[in-house]
C-alpha cells in the first residue's frame, strides 16, 4: 500500500473524517486526537500494512516508523483538510489567546484534581510538547557535530603523534585537517553542528511560547536574553538557569501578556502589551528566575553526576533497564533538558548513553521474537521495525513487537540494563543528542566508538538470549 492508501485506511478504521479533531506527527508516530475513541477499530488498525504499533495514550499514537510518519501525516491532512493539522490549529488558536489560556488552565486543574499523578503528567506533557518540535534540529545538528568530532579528534591525535606545530592562525589540529583537504569541510560541519546548540535557548523560548499560547517571537526574546553576553554586569552568567529557566520565563511572559490584554485599551494594546510584558518579565527573570533556577539546575546536575559516579555498574543497569519504560510512556522527554544542560556544562552526558542501550535491548529482543514467531503479521512488522531500530529509532520495535509480546518488554529492558553496566564500566558518554543505534556512533564522546559498540553488542546479545529462552519456555510462536 502507498502512503495515500494507508492514510485512507487509517481514517476509515478510526471512525471516518468526522471523528478526527487534529493530526500531528513526530519522528516515528502519528499523534491523533479523536472525538470518540470508541469508534477506533484497534485490532484492524494493527493489521494495516505499514502500521508498526499502537500506543493509546492521552493522544492516540500510531507507530509507522521514521520518514513514514511525515508522509502519512501529509496524506491524511490532504484527505481531511488543513484545518485538521495540529500546527495550523495552533496558528488559529493563537488569535484568541485569552480564551485559550483560560481553557488550558481549567483543563489542567481538572486533570490535577482527577488523580494525584495529574500534575506530574501535565508537567511531563508540557515538556514533551516543548522539546519534540526541537528534536529534528537537535538530531541533525548533533549528527553533523558528531561527524566533525570524529574528524577533529583524529586530526588532533595525528598532530600529537607526529609533533605537528601550529602555523600562522591555524592550530595544529587545523594544520592536519588542511593537509587532509578537510579543513573547509570541518569548518562548515562545525558551524552547522553548533548552530542549534548555541542558540537552543531561543528555539526553546519559541516552542514554549507556542505551548503557553503567547507570542512566539517574544518567547524567543526570553531565550535570547538568557544568552546575552552583557549579563555579567548584573552578576549573572550567560545561560544561567538553563532551559528550565527559559521555560519558566516564557510562562511568566504569557501570564503578563494575558493580564495586559485585559487591562490595556484596544487602541494601545498592540504597542503597550508586548512592551510592558517583556520589560516586566525581564525584571522578574533577572531578579528571581535566573539566580534561583541557576542554583537548582547546578544542584540537579551535581546530584545526577554524584549518583552516576557512586552507583557504578548497578546504577548503569537500573538507568538503562528503565529506559524502555520511559520511552513507552513518553517520560524520556523529561531527560532532554537535563542531557542538554550536562552537555552545556561538561561537554558530554552519560545519561543519553544509558538511554541508547534501550535501543540495543530492543533489537536483541525483537530479533529473537522474529526468529521464534510463526505469525506472518509479527514477521512482517519485524522486517520493517528492526532495521529502523538498529539504525536509529526504537519505537517501531518497542510498540510493534516487544510490548505486544508481553514478556519481550521485560527481557528487552533487562538486556538494556546489561548494556548500561558496560556503558558505566567503559565510561561511554555522548557529546551531543540525536538518534540511537548505529546513528549514535558519531555522537559518542572522547572517541570511545569501540567501547560503545561493545556495550551495544552486550545489550543486544543479552536481550536476544533472554527473550529466546523465555519465549521457548512460554512456547511463544
Amino acid at each position: 500500500m502507498n502512503n495515500a492508501e494507508v492514510a485512507n485506511k487509517i481514517i476509515d478504521l478510526c471512525g471516518g473524517k468526522d471523528n478526527f479533531i487534529s493530526v500531528e506527527n513526530c519522528m516515528t508516530r502519528l499523534r491523533i486526537k479523536f472525538k470518540n475513541k470508541d469508534l477506533i477499530q484497534i485490532e484492524e488498525l494493527k493489521r494495516v500494512p505499514g502500521v508498526l504499533g499502537i500506543n493509546d495514550a492521552d493522544t492516540f499514537q500510531i507507530v509507522v516508523g521514521p520518514g513514514k510518519s511525515t508522509k502519512i501525516h501529509e496524506a491524511i491532512i490532504e484527505i481531511l483538510g488543513c484545518e485538521y493539522d495540529a500546527g495550523a490549529q495552533e496558528e488559529t488558536n493563537s488569535q484568541d489567546q485569552n480564551q485559550s489560556m483560560d481553557q488550558t488552565i481549567q483543563e489542567t486543574k481538572t486533570k490535577a484534581r482527577s488523580h494525584t499523578s495529574g500534575r506530574m503528567k501535565v508537567f511531563l506533557t508540557t515538556l514533551s510538547n516543548i522539546f519534540v518540535p526541537v528534536i529534528p534540529a537537535i538530531i541533525a545538528s548533533g549528527f553533523v557535530q558528531g561527524i566533525n568530532n570524529i574528524m577533529t579528534s583524529n586530526a588532533t591525535n595525528t598532530a600529537i603523534r607526529e609533533g605537528v606545530k601550529a602555523s600562522g592562525q591555524l592550530t595544529n589540529t587545523q594544520v592536519v585537517l588542511q593537509s587532509w583537504h578537510l579543513l573547509q569541510v570541518s569548518t562548515v560541519f562545525g558551524i552547522i553542528g553548533t548552530a542549534v546548540f548555541s542558540f537552543l535557548a531561543i528555539y526553546v523560548g519559541v516552542t514554549s511560547a507556542i505551548q503557553f499560547k503567547t507570542d512566539k517571537l517574544l518567547g524567543g526574546a526570553i531565550g535570547a536574553i538568557t544568552l546575552s553576553t552583557a549579563l555579567p554586569v548584573l552578576g549573572l552568567k550567560a545561560g544561567e538557569g538553563g532551559l528550565f529557566g527559559v521555560i519558566l520565563g516564557v510562562w511568566i511572559l504569557a501570564e503578563f501578556m494575558k493580564l495586559f490584554h485585559k487591562i490595556i485599551p484596544d487602541i494601545l494594546d498592540v504597542v503597550l502589551t508586548p512592551t510592558f510584558s517583556l520589560l516586566l518579565t525581564a525584571i522578574v527573570y533577572f531578579l528571581t528566575v535566573m539566580p534561583i533556577m541557576g542554583i537548582l539546575s547546578d544542584g540537579l546536575i551535581k546530584g545526577i553526576l554524584f549518583l552516576i559516579n557512586e552507583s557504578g555498574v548497578v546504577g548503569g543497569f537500573v538507568l538503562s533497564a528503565l529506559a524502555p519504560a520511559l520511552i513507552s510512556t513518553g517520560l524520556h522527554q523529561g531527560l532532554t533538558p537535563i542531557n542538554l544542560q550536562l552537555i552545556a556544562q561538561h561537554g558530554s552526558t552519560q545519561i543519553n548513553a544509558f538511554q541508547i542501550m534501550s535501543n540495543a535491548g530492543l533489537v536483541g529482543a525483537g530479533l529473537a521474537l522474529w526468529i521464534m514467531s510463526k505469525n506472518q503479521q509479527v514477521r512482517n512488522v519485524a522486517k520493517a521495525a528492526l532495521p529502523a531500530t538498529f539504525l536509529a529509532v526504537g519505537e517501531p520495535t518497542l510498540f510493534g513487537l516487544v510490548i505486544p509480546s508481553g514478556f519481550g518488554f521485560i527481557t528487552a529492558s533487562i538486556g538494556a540494563g546489561f548494556g548500561g553496566m558496560m556503558v558505566s564500566l567503559l565510561g561511554v558518554k555522548c557529546s551531543a543528542l540525536g538518534a540511537a543505534g548505529m546513528s549514535a556512533i558519531p555522537l559518542i564522546a572522547d572517541g570511545k566508538y569501540i567501547q560503545y559498540l561493545i556495550a551495544y553488542a552486550v545489550a543486544c546479545a543479552a536481550g536476544f538470549i533472554l527473550t529466546y529462552v523465555v519465549g521457548k519456555m512460554r512456547h511463544y510462536a
